[in-house]
């Protein structure tokens, strides 16, 4: 029987980048240790490298950010069936490991297509500024499950950090787009961590 994806919102169009997000059901968390962001990041990696490519992300305890790019000449229902795999199979583990049963993420994935360069910047900004935005640190640089540290490192990654740090001029403008707007965030209260100076 063919799977009707048309209640997870616009099917995903090839080429096109996507803002996508979700989070786990009422209180839960997605992540207790270090082994389980590891295990995510790889089983999601394992999963969709062949339908998108990832250029930022955020994991936080109880929801996740990505930054994808559709590949070419893909259907819509390809990307989905993926995405509804990994979860499957990171719950599954995930259960186990924790002795839990029942679902673990919310029903749908959140998902924004992305439609202009600005909007683009301002969506890895708005990934990567998340560990603070949620109060976890003020030090978002730093922040061992986002992209931030790794785009600007020299580490092997299967994000796309050449096609990330063009769309911002280079290392130094893609550093002091983040720091300036972290910035003017906490001036307009949209951020309200004290030890951010």
């Amino acid at each position: 029987m063919e799977r009707d994806y048309s209640k997870y919102g616009a099917p995903f169009k090839p080429r096109e980048f996507y803002h996508i997000y979700n989070k786990a059901v009422r209180y839960d968390q997605l992540f207790y240790n270090e082994e389980n962001y590891r295990y995510f990041l790889n089983k999601f990696h394992l999963y969709t490298r062949e339908v998108f490519s990832a250029y930022s992300y955020c994991l936080l305890e109880n929801h996740f950010h990505f930054l994808i790019k559709i590949d070419e000449n893909l259907k819509p229902e390809t990307v989905s069936e993926q995405l509804r795999k990994f979860f499957i199979s990171y719950s599954k583990s995930f259960n186990k490991q924790q002795n839990r049963k029942g679902t673990l993420f919310e029903k749908h994935l959140k998902r924004v297509r992305i439609n202009s360069e600005e909007q683009l910047l301002w969506t890895i900004y708005y990934i990567h500024r998340n560990p603070v935005h949620h109060r976890i640190t003020p030090n978002y640089e730093r922040f061992r499950w986002s992209s931030y540290p790794i785009i600007l490192s020299e580490k092997e990654t299967n994000l796309k950090r050449k096609e990330i740090l063009s769309l911002f001029s280079g290392k130094e403008e893609f550093i002091e787009f983040h720091q300036r707007n972290i910035r003017e965030d906490v001036l307009r209260k949209k951020i309200s961590f004290q030890e951010i100076e």
